[in-house]
């Protein structure tokens, strides 16, 4: 079977096109706490869109003109004032546990969510979800108005939210990857030949960073617990579980 496709945005939103047809729709989740280590390390070798947020120089463009005039000269001018040094020194070393836990917990400080851009600060998940937990929202909900409207203000309100409009219907997990696309490519009906198959079984990884592989090196128990209660949508419903660390 022959099919076709192309590339649309990276982190787009599907068009109604898409969730109005009858096609599979699937994506891919990661364990938060690793995603987290992942997106930091990766911007410790300069890479990265949160990285060029957070630490890159200040731009004119880009701060929601079109959507409000007063909203994006306001952030124009929190942009102008924002000091990038804080950041930067965060990623000063990917092999550091102190350096990965100040970044996080600046990260999920809801003083500076304005920072990590996205609209975050907009909606009322800055208070009490994570930056991942907001990202997958914006992406695999049908709608996106309840994310800044008041209706979604804590996380049993979220989770309420995300059984009526999560618009994925196979979910891939990222640490079996592999395994998860010759499934859904079974159950769509596709046929691959063997030498399809194995070149999918030894993908590799794609944006490798140079941090360590086991996460617990980089956690400590608060900063374990901080992304089990702000991530806890994506912890509870894929049945994530916390890295060990010492109990101090």
């Amino acid at each position: 079977m022959v099919c076709s496709g192309r590339y649309g945005e990276m982190h787009g939103r599907l068009p109604e096109s898409i969730l109005n047809s009858d096609r599979i729709i699937a994506a891919s989740v990661r364990n938060p706490w690793d995603w987290y280590v992942s997106v930091w390390a990766y911007g410790c070798d300069g890479e990265g869109a949160l990285y060029d947020k957070l630490t890159g120089s200040r731009k004119l463009q880009g701060h929601g003109y079109r959507e409000s005039l007063i909203t994006g000269v306001s952030n124009f001018l929190y942009e102008l004032r924002r000091s990038r040094r804080p950041w930067r020194e965060t990623y000063i070393d990917s092999s550091s546990p102190v350096l990965f836990r100040r970044w996080l917990t600046a990260l999920l400080d809801p003083e500076r969510s304005r920072d990590l851009g996205e609209s975050y600060d907009r909606s009322p998940l800055s208070r009490f979800a994570g930056f991942y937990t907001y990202r997958y929202c914006l992406m695999f909900h049908r709608t996106v108005e309840h994310l800044y409207n008041g209706d979604v203000c804590n996380q049993e309100s979220l989770m309420e939210a995300d059984r009526r409009l999560n618009i994925i219907q196979y979910m891939l997990r990222t640490e079996d990857l592999t395994d998860g696309i010759l499934e859904l490519l079974e159950r769509a009906g596709i046929t691959i030949d063997s030498n399809v198959r194995d070149e999918i079984l030894v993908m590799n990884r794609t944006n490798p960073s140079s941090r360590k592989k086991d996460i617990s090196f980089y956690y400590d128990k608060a900063t374990s617990d901080l992304v089990g209660n702000r991530d806890a949508l994506i912890v509870n419903k894929y049945g994530y579980r916390p890295p060990q660390t010492d109990a101090k």
